[in-house]
Formats: C-alpha cells, structure tokens, sequence
C-alpha cells in the first residue's frame, strides 16, 4: 500500500496522540512522578503531600540521616512523626516526636511535636473495654505541656482532650461499678463513685455520676448521702436528663426521711 503526504501526516498526529495518551495514563496510575531528586526535604515532602506515606517516610529519614545540621531537619523530623500519626502507626510516631525534642530542643516544633505526642498516647486508646493506659500517659503528658505552653494554640484541643480523657476514666470507673452492682456489694459502688466524683471533676458525665450515687446510696439506707447527690444534680446540671428522675427521688426521700440521719 502506498502512502500520500496526506497519510503520513494523519498518521504521525494519530502517534503522537497515542503515545501523550500512554503517559498521562501510566502517571495518573501510578501517582505522579516525584520530581525532586532522591536525598532531598522536598523529595519526603511531596511524598507525604500526595498520600505515599511509606515512600515519605523513607525520604523523610533518609534526609535527616545525611543532612543532621541542616536548618530543615528539625521540619522533617517533625513531618516523619505526623507521616505515622496520619498512618494510625502511634508509638512510632511518638518515638518521632521525642526525637524531635531530644536532638533539636531549641526549634519552634518541639511545641507542636509534644502537643502530637501527647495525642499519640490518646489515639492508641481503643473502646472502653480495653486497656486505657494510653488516656493515663496522654494526661500526664497534657499536664505538662500545659505548664510548659500555657499560651499555646493547642490549649483549646488540650482541654478538649482531657474531658474526653476524664470521660473515657469515668466510663471505665462506672463500668467497674456496674460489676459490683451485679456482685451484690452496694456499699463498693457507694465507695467507687465517690472516688469519680472526686478524680474526674471535670468529667461531662457527672450528671450520671450523682445519679447512679445517689440511688447507691439509697440501697444502703444512706438516705442523707442520697439527698445530697441529688440535689447536686439538680443544682449543677439543670440540663441534664437525669435531672426531673432525681427531683422525683429527692422529693420522695424529703417525704418519708425529712430530717437527716446521723
């Protein structure tokens, strides 16, 4: 067959179509090239930026391992602990993160790496069931940074957190009450969620706290006791949805108890 002018160019534009096609297609299948050279802070960089988080990590030390002094090695020591913090990977990120402060105390990150550490410790937390060590260290750690960064922009998350660490400590404190409930032993809930009132003050669950307390007490005949929690969930949580049960209880207790027992 022969070919015409014409042809060959309809074919030359038709390959070069083609062959674009190809490379877009093998780019946007594999993720986009990474065009900074190997051992650089922007090579680590444009990893984590694009989700490749393996591949970032590996740049990441791979950086900070030959360039020790280098003023970007602080950042990318810091951006290797949040890589593992983004890939749920919480004890080595909170290795990362002591690095961090360990090898370069004077930089602006160590305050964001110990705020990342402390959430470390809290994310490895899992459901109430389980072990909470974590929430323990997350607390003590959160302590601390607050008194070493009491201005930081963390602070906001810092308390958040600890209420939910407050939360999860009472969560875990009424489901060991629950257990002597069953067991028969009142006067060990009695006991148990005094101890809550008093650790975890600033618990968003002491509504339920004075609640459950209060009808623990009234099993034990510790009827001042009982008015005493129920008035204090009336005074201090008028919101709460345990509040109208135990308005019903302290009235019921005033009628047939009005004076306080010895």
């Amino acid at each position: 067959m022969k070919f015409n002018s014409a042809h060959i160019r309809i074919m030359v534009i038709t390959w070069v179509a083609a062959t674009s096609l190809i490379s877009v297609l093998v780019l946007s299948g594999c993720g986009a090239a990474n065009p900074f050279p190997s051992g650089t802070f922007e090579r680590g960089e444009f990893y984590k930026e694009h989700d490749r988080y393996p591949e970032a990590v590996s740049a990441l030390e791979a950086f900070v391992r030959h360039n020790p002094t280098d003023s970007l090695a602080a950042e990318a020591q810091f951006l290797k602990g949040e890589t593992y913090m983004e890939m749920e990977e919480y004890p080595l990120a909170i290795v990362e993160f002591q690095i961090l402060a360990k090898d370069y105390p004077t930089s602006s990150r160590v305050e964001d790496a110990m705020f990342q550490q402390g959430m470390g410790y809290y994310l490895q937390v899992g459901r109430v069931e389980r072990d909470i060590t974590g929430a323990h260290e997350a607390r003590l750690h959160f302590l601390k940074f607050s008194q070493l960064y009491p201005q930081s922009e963390h602070m906001d998350e810092v308390i958040s957190t600890m209420q939910d660490i407050s939360d999860l400590m009472v969560l875990k404190r009424l489901e060991q009450a629950h257990v002597f409930r069953q067991l028969k032993k009142p006067n060990a809930v009695v006991m148990i969620l005094g101890e809550v009132l008093a650790d975890e003050a600033n618990s968003r669950l002491l509504d339920r706290v004075l609640w459950e307390r209060g009808r623990a007490a009234e099993n034990v005949l510790k009827y001042d006791l009982a008015k005493e929690m129920f008035v204090r969930l009336i005074r201090d949580f008028p919101e709460s949805e345990y509040r109208d049960d135990a308005t019903d209880a302290l009235a019921e207790l005033e009628e047939y108890f009005p004076e306080e027992e010895g």
